[in-house]
């Protein structure tokens, strides 16, 4: 009986243990479909994608890539976003940068893993809602977000 509860309170530490720390952590904000976690991810409740904003500056396509690559929080899993992903995220008037406040750049473009050759990548633009390219070492104004399935 001892070994049978035993077993039962291992099995829930350890499924306790790989659950999504996202699901841990605190949420410190919401705004419609969009929730903001302590630990910096944005959880969108409609795609069911989690959203972490890279770091605030200009960027090129490299260094977003790089980072992303690097990014280690909450267990990792991130991967550059597809324009469609992007797209989902566009909301005309919403903000600051016509996308939930929740996700916070002063950038007006981010890069997607799309590339288009050996020199130019896909990116979302967040002033006009479209999706150009641009030479991978284009950086004014361009930041990186990272994305993956929750």
């Amino acid at each position: 009986m001892i070994r049978i509860f035993l077993r039962v309170v291992l099995a829930t530490l350890l499924v306790a243990s790989f659950s999504n720390a996202a699901d841990k952590a605190k949420i410190i904000a919401k705004d419609g479909q969009y929730v903001s976690y302590e630990n910096g991810i944005v959880y969108d409740e409609k795609t069911k994608l989690e959203w972490f904003v890279g770091p605030d500056r200009d960027t090129d396509w490299n260094q977003a890539k790089s980072w992303v690559e690097n990014l280690t929080v909450d267990g990792g899993g991130w991967r550059m976003p597809t324009r469609e992903e992007l797209s989902s995220l566009y909301q005309n008037r919403t903000g600051s940068r016509n996308m939930t406040s929740l996700l916070k750049t002063t950038g007006w473009y981010i890069w997607s893993g799309e590339t288009k050759d050996s020199s130019s990548a896909r990116y979302f633009d967040f002033k006009e809602g479209y999706e150009p390219q641009s030479l991978r070492t284009f950086f004014i104004n361009m930041r990186g977000f990272a994305v993956r399935s929750r």
